[in-house]
């Protein structure tokens, strides 16, 4: 009789263990998730960012390439892709990111000339006012010089010489602005080496006018005569129709040629929309 009572609670404990397994595991052979199709999925991005939807053009661009990263391909375009919506929205640093990322992670791809310029880019749409560190503009200059070196007949170099130029006069304006806050307080030699610099460096650049006028001038008033007329003559022999030097030539010659009011130089990214408006 105990025997049977055994038997019954072994047989009613296994049922209730079966069950509770069975309830617990119920999930275990449930349907798999329906898988976009790649093309389908990457077309649907692109047709948001067409659409200016950017961020949810951003975030299924980053499934496809979690998702698809096996596939170099359509992963790399989807990282390029990122990059260039969050440059196209102003969102340089994380655009910045992600160009760097892509570097890293396809060093050989066919487009790597478009990501440097991009890059290039990037830290150009970042310059500082010219009173303002000029630190993205150096990194810009070197970007763009990189980018003439190693894709010298790539459809971006012609461009990243143009955007030099301007980087160029930016440089130049940096150097002047310092220059003439020194000239107010009287500080020649400092005033000099930042001078000196614009002539060396930059001299095709829309600054070297003043720059060599300065130069007579601070020469002038600290009695080295000879040095500021030799100023006042490379001037003269460049730029003879310059207000410029028609200054100079007043100094070193006491005379009181008539001049025209100054033109006020204008900033790189005033320049650039002008371009810009022009085009």
């Amino acid at each position: 009789m105990f025997q049977n009572f055994f038997y019954k609670y072994l047989l009613i404990t296994s049922l209730i263990f079966v069950y509770g397994c069975s309830s617990k595991n119920k999930n275990v052979f449930a349907e798999p998730k329906t898988v976009i199709p790649l093309e389908k999925l990457y077309a649907e991005a692109y047709l948001n960012y067409k659409n200016n939807k950017y961020q949810a053009a951003v975030e299924i661009f980053e499934k496809v390439e979690k998702n698809y990263s096996f596939n170099t391909e359509w992963a790399s375009k989807s990282l390029l892709m990122r990059g260039y919506i969050y440059y196209e929205v102003s969102k340089y640093v994380e655009s910045l990111e992600i160009l760097k990322k892509f570097k890293t992670r396809y060093a050989g791809n066919k487009n790597m000339d478009y990501v440097e310029y991009l890059m290039a880019m990037c830290l150009f749409e970042q310059v500082n006012i010219i009173a303002l560190s000029q630190e993205n503009t150096l990194l810009a200059e070197r970007q763009f010089k990189k980018i003439i070196l190693n894709y010298p007949t790539s459809n971006y170099a012609e461009d990243a010489k143009f955007k030099l130029d301007l980087i160029q006069d930016q440089l130049a304006g940096k150097e002047m602005y310092v220059a003439r806050y020194y000239i107010k307080r009287r500080k020649w030699g400092p005033a000099l080496i930042r001078l000196n610099r614009i002539v060396k460096e930059y001299e095709t650049t829309i600054y070297i006018e003043e720059a060599l006028h300065r130069l007579v001038e601070i020469h002038y008033k600290l009695g080295n005569i000879p040095v500021a007329r030799r100023y006042a003559s490379i001037l003269g022999y460049n730029y003879n129709d310059s207000d410029w030097y028609k200054k100079s030539y007043n100094i070193v010659e006491n005379k009181n040629l008539p001049i025209k009011k100054e033109k006020q130089k204008k900033s790189l990214k005033e320049k650039l929309k002008k371009i810009i408006k022009l085009q």
